[in-house]
């Protein structure tokens, strides 16, 4: 046995041989707590943030188990969001935690420099801008470098480290949906409509760049509330706000120049914020829908809206799995009307629903993203579609429309990503 394997063997010893596990009870100086992984200790975090390390119980393969006080002191029961109170954020840094912990160094090089992103976890640039974004977002903020301290023979000290924060886990199945799971839909916001004095919460849209959120056209004005107003993030329940929630103020929308209602044809949207918009690992926007060649049969829905037809809206984010329907079969659908006047277009509509159970978008789903997990870099989504209209909804063997992202690449490029 060589001298750093034993001194590897003896610092991980020391680590582990008084190690507690998530659940078990723990002191943090003199007050007493229970272990949690890091990220659901909002304590550990805001400490973190302010440069001062947790106290470690163990760890659950790279994420550390503090010690968190909070469990005995503080009420955890859900708090009604208020309505009334605007908020406005001036920071325009992102809020992620500066300081960790880890045992060994696949994530840093010898000299103390983060390593690039494993090529098996993320893929080339291309010179095409929402491709590049979303490989610089993927860096920045699912894979970034982070002040570490290595408990590791070779590397011992502070260094810098590229960790994982990927909170993404879709692999099961908002109508036939289920509830989303806490940051697993980072992208997702939820729109607001000034109403009297309160603020009406409708519906949905993703979250694209630091300025940016794309949503349907429709979800630009309502009648007899307004423009659109304001932008929630961060958020899992309608109910409740967080640490790591943030509203921001909108300004004018701007609708595709080719969207005329009531006619549903080209319904997509853009809302600038009139402040950047905090990105951390909870907090992170989609991609675009670049790569064509990409499978699309089934999909991805998500949004707070009604969970049956003509039934209430969700206060927990829905997610459901949907199936593509052919071409042929959107255009039997979708025949000429007054709102469609050429019927279904599949140059910039797509639709999706379920031939064999009951699963679907609805209303208050409108505006929020059609996705995919992209294959080629990792634990980001990729936005296929925005959800724009249907004909009831969970009905089976019917579909929802959704406007087809890659048919305005151009134009969303030209306004988030100027040249």
């Amino acid at each position: 046995m060589t001298w750093k394997s034993f001194l590897v063997i003896k610092v991980l010893f020391i680590v582990f041989s008084n190690a507690q596990y998530e659940g078990d009870t723990c002191t943090n100086n003199g007050v007493q707590g229970t272990c949690k992984i890091l990220r659901n200790c909002q304590s550990a975090v805001i400490d973190m943030r302010k440069g001062i390390p947790p106290q470690i119980c163990s760890y659950v393969g790279m994420d550390a188990v503090v010690c968190c006080a909070e469990s005995f002191n503080r009420v955890t029961s859900p708090r009604p969001y208020p309505l009334t109170t605007v908020r406005t954020r001036k920071k325009t840094t992102p809020v992620i935690p500066t300081y960790d912990y880890v045992i060994n160094n696949r994530f840093f090089s010898n000299d103390g420099t983060c390593k690039p992103i494993d090529p098996t976890l993320t893929s080339p640039k291309t010179g095409q801008k929402a491709w590049d974004k979303c490989i610089e977002y993927q860096e920045k903020l699912v894979y970034p470098c982070k002040k570490t301290n290595s408990l590791s023979a070779d590397t011992t000290g502070v260094h810098q480290a590229r960790v994982t924060s990927c909170n993404h886990d879709v692999d099961k199945l908002i109508i036939g949906g289920m509830n989303a799971s806490s940051a697993e839909f980072p992208h997702m916001a939820l729109l607001g409509y000034k109403q009297s004095e309160d603020i009406l919460w409708s519906c949905g849209g993703s979250i694209i760049s630091e300025r940016y959120i794309l949503t349907a056209g429709h979800c630009t004005y309502s009648v007899g509330v307004g423009r659109v107003k304001y932008a929630l993030v961060g958020i899992l329940s309608r109910l409740e706000i967080t640490e790591g929630s943030q509203r921001y103020d909108l300004e004018m929308p701007i609708r595709h120049p080719d969207y005329k209602p009531p006619s549903k044809y080209n319904d997509i949207a853009l809302l600038k914020t009139t402040t950047e918009i905090i990105l951390s690992d909870t907090v992170v926007p989609a991609c675009l829908h670049v790569d064509r060649n990409a499978d699309d049969t089934r999909a991805l829905a998500s949004g707070w809206g009604f969970t049956k037809y003509r039934g209430s809206t969700s206060d927990v984010l829905q997610k459901v799995i949907l199936e593509k329907f052919s071409e042929s079969e959107c255009l039997r659908l979708y025949p000429g009307n007054r709102y469609l006047r050429h019927g279904f277009d599949p140059t910039t509509q797509i639709c999706y629903g379920d031939c064999d159970e009951s699963k679907d978008t609805c209303q208050g789903d409108s505006g929020g993203p059609l996705q995919l997990k992209n294959q080629k870099i990792k634990c980001m989504y990729t936005i296929v579609g925005v959800t724009s209209f249907g004909s009831g909804c969970g009905l089976i063997g019917r579909a929802g429309v959704y406007t087809k992202v890659t048919a305005y690449l151009p134009w969303i490029e030209s306004i988030v990503w100027p040249k």
